[in-house]
């Protein structure tokens, strides 16, 4: 009796097309409002601890080698870093282009809101503030200019809260993180050197850096959250080859003028 020749098949494992955003732990919307309003109520307790931090850096400079590796994490926060992150997605990763305007959209309207909170609030920079002498209560020079009288002489580089760069770090964050899993800590040890240079470079207080994170993650929540911005980036999502397909094949079924025409 001839035997029959039996090779077996190579398994074959399901490549999804796309990230599910909700599958992954830290990234469902109401998750991202959670983290916020926390980040929102630690401001005030680290506005008490602002002064020392600051004296500190200021009397403890780094070495020039770490000054530099924290100077190359700004390039979550500024335009020129987050352009060239979105051209390398673009020509290094074709399967994930689709998340680009959502990537952009987070970046640019972080920096953008909180830019515009800035306008309201008045509190000078560490480097504008004599750290030497500088007492607790010196981190609490707040001011709240409601009626934008001084909007004709607005100057985001004076105004201290919140931080644009970490609002803008923050946000972009969240996306890399959703869109390439593994460069999880990678991408959180930038976003903790963005904090780091900016309070180094006396641009910052630490409350700063807070309220900037907590204006990045709130604007992540829009951009993620189904019923807002959410919806708009979700229908980019491209259909699987073989959803389409099988789309397609039940139209075709469901239309009496292809039916017409194979008979």
């Amino acid at each position: 009796m001839r035997a029959l020749d039996y090779t077996p098949a190579r398994p074959t494992l399901p490549i999804p097309s796309v990230v599910n955003a909700d599958a992954l732990t830290l990234y469902r919307p109401s998750t991202l409002l959670w983290i916020a309003g926390f980040a929102i109520l630690c401001v005030p307790v680290t506005t008490l601890i602002d002064v020392p931090i600051a004296r500190w850096f200021l009397r403890h400079p780094l070495p020039r080698e770490l000054d530099e590796v924290l100077e190359l994490t700004r390039i979550f926060s500024h335009g020129g870093g987050v352009f060239a992150i979105l051209v390398c997605i673009l020509l290094l990763a074709p399967r994930r282009r689709w998340h680009v305007p959502r990537l952009a959209t987070l970046a640019l309207g972080g920096g953008a809101v909180a830019t515009i909170k800035k306008m309201f609030v008045l509190r000078p920079r560490p480097s504008g503030l004599n750290l030497d002498i500088a007492t607790y209560e010196s981190a609490w020079l707040w001011a709240f200019d409601w009626s934008l009288s001084r909007v004709a002489t607005f100057d985001a580089g004076t105004r201290a809260v919140p931080s644009g760069n970490m609002a803008t770090a923050t946000a972009l964050l969240i996306g890399l993180w959703i869109t390439f899993p593994r460069g999880r800590w990678l991408f959180a040890a930038v976003g903790l050197g963005t904090m780091l240079q900016r309070m180094h470079g006396g641009a910052h207080f630490l409350s700063d850096n807070v309220g900037g994170a907590a204006i990045g993650l709130l604007w992540a929540f829009v951009c993620y959250h189904p019923k807002m911005l959410g919806n708009l980036f979700d229908k980019m999502v491209p259909e699987p080859v073989a959803d389409r397909r099988k789309r397609l094949r039940e139209e075709s079924q469901d239309d009496p003028t292809q039916k017409s025409v194979a008979a």
